[in-house]
């Protein structure tokens, strides 16, 4: 499954994920892993399906209730508390070198050479599991794959780390990236995120719900 909601009751996991749990409980990913909201499938479908992203701009315009609305990056992210400014460290001045050492630390078994490369059944349970919440919780598509993006990878070195990285960007990327998916006139991809934004338009423009 992709974007779901992650489940931080650290009692339904298994005894070596419970650190992890807790230190996701307070993280600044809190919001962005468990918020979702309930909207008539109908707006829901109507906001992904005319959605489109102006790149210059980072604004994402649609229609919804047949009225033009858009949600730009910054606010986008504010609605799940993650800051997009000058306070946060770009996750593009993360190296590979970085990650690669990230993980050795963490007991990756296998000899790292690219990002693509990268598999997460060669991390400790602990911190498999982890990278797994992550992107069951964030990723536009998680499938069953047992490789990772250097995104993802970064967003498990802010976590590590405790550093105050820009997620919000890469969370963003995400839903940009929702909107090119194959599947998007049958389902819509990235949907917990589709749920946020169509609710804050919703009352933003105070949408009658029948």
């Amino acid at each position: 499954n992709q974007n779901i909601i992650i489940e931080l009751n650290p009692f339904l996991y298994d005894a070596y994920m419970l650190q992890v749990v807790e230190c996701l409980k307070y993280s600044p990913l809190v919001l962005a892993l468990t918020q979702v909201e309930v909207v008539p499938m109908s707006l829901l479908s109507q906001v992904y399906s005319t959605a489109t992203y102006d790149k210059n701009k980072e604004r994402i315009y649609f229609v919804i209730h047949d009225k033009k609305a858009s949600i730009s990056k910054v606010k986008f992210c504010s609605i799940l508390h993650l800051a997009v400014d000058s306070s946060v460290i770009s996750p593009d001045f993360i190296t590979t070198t970085q990650l690669f050492s990230m993980m050795y630390e963490m007991g990756y078994t296998d000899v790292l050479t690219t990002i693509t490369k990268v598999k997460k059944s060669c991390l400790p349970s602990q911190w498999n599991g982890l990278l797994t919440l992550l992107i069951k919780g964030l990723a536009e598509r998680s499938g069953g794959s047992d490789t990772t993006s250097k995104g993802f990878l970064a967003i498990l070195y802010g976590v590590y780390n405790g550093i105050n990285l820009d997620y919000g960007s890469i969370i963003w990327s995400q839903v940009v990236q929702s909107l090119n998916t194959s599947t998007r006139h049958s389902e819509v991809s990235c949907g917990r995120f589709w749920t946020v934004i169509t609710r804050k338009t919703i009352n933003s423009l105070e949408i009658p719900i029948m």
